[in-house]
């Protein structure tokens, strides 16, 4: 009778392991994974980072007050928070991190007994030695045991979890001089907010000019949802003191959702000391894991100039196609003389049939009113380049070489075509068969137009001379 009731008493316990396991588990999967903010202001940069402006408002009793704040996003900058709150003085602002994990919890339970399932359907019971991401080992009797966590299809303690701390929170202590409902805004930075421009430059089929759309996409990396939120954007490289990690780099990756914000009015934009920021004309609804992209400015019709380059040094030969240039003035003449912010532009090019098809992508940097753009597409098919070292004559203290360049051009229409050579040290050229322009102390360039289904050969001597 007693080993009958020993059996009994044994699965009895066991159940309620595993019960009581069922509904650790259970208690952690209700717990909400995205909290919410409201009517907060948010100024993104783009190194990753974003200033938070946050409304908050608490009941005030009379005398010393606790007050909390927990909608926090991950990468909130530790040391960046601050609390202004008008008719109270604030005391001692507190941080706390100290969140709860269950592998923290079991990994707690070291000495304990426990009991795990393998993937094989093996039971085991025993004392818990060590729990890590990696490996349980459990003492059994006089054996220990080493389990590989792939290997575990469950894990049961004995016990509830107790009330634990699942997100950070800020907390202050507040005095007032009397019951009162008190207004206030939290400012604190935070990582996992990024954006960028992006352009998209439509040329026309058989003219000179193009279409010019110029677009913000901003990326919610973090774990909160932003409800009428007023969004800012702001261009320009601020300096840092912080660990130099990259946030923009991660940001974006594995989004949930994209959106397009379709707007007939732009942002308003206006000088920020000697940064440039951008108004958002309403607020947005801006959710955890997700990106907007909106219009930083009306489309505007641009002229732009068409170049073929073909790039080389001293004695290298070459037989390949030419790059494919635009270049654009941002001026006012040219429909722009607006501060075009760094970003990616995207080249598409429209048919005879008036459809759109990608041409090419290229990066530019910030753009102040006035300056040019170039944007290099690709290789052209229809243009090569041809470069020769006819002749190469090295002394103890000169060097010459004879240079030879050809370039055919294929297509049915004129182009512009710019040969550049780059050559260092003190140099000279002599015999060449076209004009060329000294662009820099190691940089000169021929430029030529070349008829449709022609070919253009020339021909230069360099002379470099040294004690």
């Amino acid at each position: 009778m007693g080993s009958i009731m020993n059996y009994l008493l044994k699965h009895y316990f066991k159940l309620v392991r595993r019960s009581i396991w069922a509904l650790t588990l259970l208690s952690l999967i209700i717990v909400p994974l995205v909290a919410q903010s409201k009517g907060a202001t948010m100024t993104v940069y783009k190194d990753g980072t974003a200033l938070l402006k946050q409304p908050v408002n608490w009941p005030i009793k009379t005398g010393i007050n606790r007050v909390t704040f927990d909608i926090l996003p991950k990468g909130m900058v530790d040391d960046s928070p601050f609390l202004t709150v008008d008719g109270v003085r604030i005391g001692y602002q507190r941080l706390n991190r100290n969140i709860f994990t269950w592998e923290k919890y079991f990994a707690d339970r070291v000495g304990e007994e426990v009991e795990l399932r393998t993937n094989s359907g093996e039971e085991e019971e025993g004392i818990l030695f060590s729990f890590t991401p990696q490996q349980i080992v459990l003492q059994q009797k006089n054996t220990i045991k080493l389990f590989n966590r792939k290997e575990i299809e469950w894990f049961a303690v004995t016990g509830l979890v107790p009330d634990q701390q699942l997100k950070p929170y800020l907390s202050w202590d507040v005095y007032s001089r009397s019951d009162k409902s008190a207004d206030g805004e939290l400012i604190y930075l935070s990582r996992g907010f990024t954006w960028s421009a992006i352009y998209r430059l439509v040329l026309d089929a058989d003219t000179t000019q193009a279409e010019l759309v110029t677009e913000a996409r901003i990326v919610n990396s973090s774990n909160i949802d932003f409800t009428n939120l007023e969004l800012q954007l702001v261009e320009g490289n601020l300096r840092r003191v912080r660990p130099g990690y990259d946030y923009s780099k991660r940001g974006g990756q594995n989004l949930a959702l994209e959106s397009m914000a379709t707007r007939t009015v732009p942002p308003t934009h206006e000088t920020l000391g000697d940064y440039h920021i951008y108004y958002l004309p309403e607020k947005i609804d801006f959710i955890g894991n997700e990106s907007v992209t909106v219009r930083l400015y009306n489309p505007s019709r641009i002229n732009f100039v068409k170049t073929y380059l073909f790039q080389n040094s001293e004695r290298s030969q070459r037989d390949e196609p030419l790059s494919v240039q635009y270049k654009f003035i941002n001026s006012e003449e040219n429909q722009l003389n607006k501060p075009l912010p760094r970003g990616k532009v995207e080249i598409y090019q429209t048919t005879s049939r008036g459809s759109i098809e990608f041409a090419g992508e290229d990066n530019i940097g910030q753009v102040p009113r006035g300056e040019e753009v170039t944007l290099e597409a690709g290789r052209a098919f229809d243009v090569i380049g041809k470069r020769k070292v006819l002749n190469y004559d090295r002394q103890r203290k000169s060097e010459q070489a004879t240079i030879e360049i050809s370039v055919s051009n294929k297509r049915d229409e004129d182009i512009s075509v710019r040969l550049i050579e780059n050559i260092s040290g003190d140099w000279v050229i002599r015999d060449e068969s076209s004009m060329y322009i000294k662009e820099s102390a190691s940089t000169i360039y021929f430029p030529l137009t070349i008829p449709a289904g022609e070919s253009i050969r020339v021909t230069y001597t360099y002379r470099k001379a040294w004690n």
